[in-house]
């Protein structure tokens, strides 16, 4: 029997849970860390929570710059609010690429499966 959620249709729905949305990845993280007994996947979720942490930790640096300056007059003129905005875009296309990559290396990675072995007396023919 084909299993579907094989290792790869996992890591890649822990990648992609940790893009969409901070919770729904502590629900299928927490369940593959706890429920798995997989050590590659309990890896692999502890590297999505890193970088889902990285990534949370500059949009909260920017989200308090962007609070801050806005308590000043003329601040969505000014130089500061434009270096905000394209911070911002950064990150953002920063984090697409980064789960992106991520999300498509494991789709890509080959099966730990052993390679078939070819027996050479069955080859001889007499």
């Amino acid at each position: 029997m084909n299993k579907t959620w094989n290792k790869k249709w996992k890591t890649l729905l822990i990648w992609i849970s940790a893009y969409t949305n901070f919770i729904a990845f502590m629900l299928v993280g927490g369940y593959f860390v706890v429920k798995s007994e997989d050590d590659e996947l309990c890896e692999i979720t502890k590297r999505a929570f890193i970088v889902t942490m990285i990534f949370t930790a500059l949009s909260a640096f920017l989200t308090v710059y962007n609070y801050v300056g806005g308590m000043v007059d003329g601040y969505y003129a000014s130089a500061a609010y434009d270096l905000y905005s394209i911070l911002n875009a950064l990150v953002g296309i920063g984090r697409i690429a980064v789960f992106g990559t991520f999300a498509v290396s494991a789709l890509v990675k080959k099966d730990d499966a052993p390679a078939p072995t070819v027996d050479a007396e069955a080859d001889v023919v007499e």
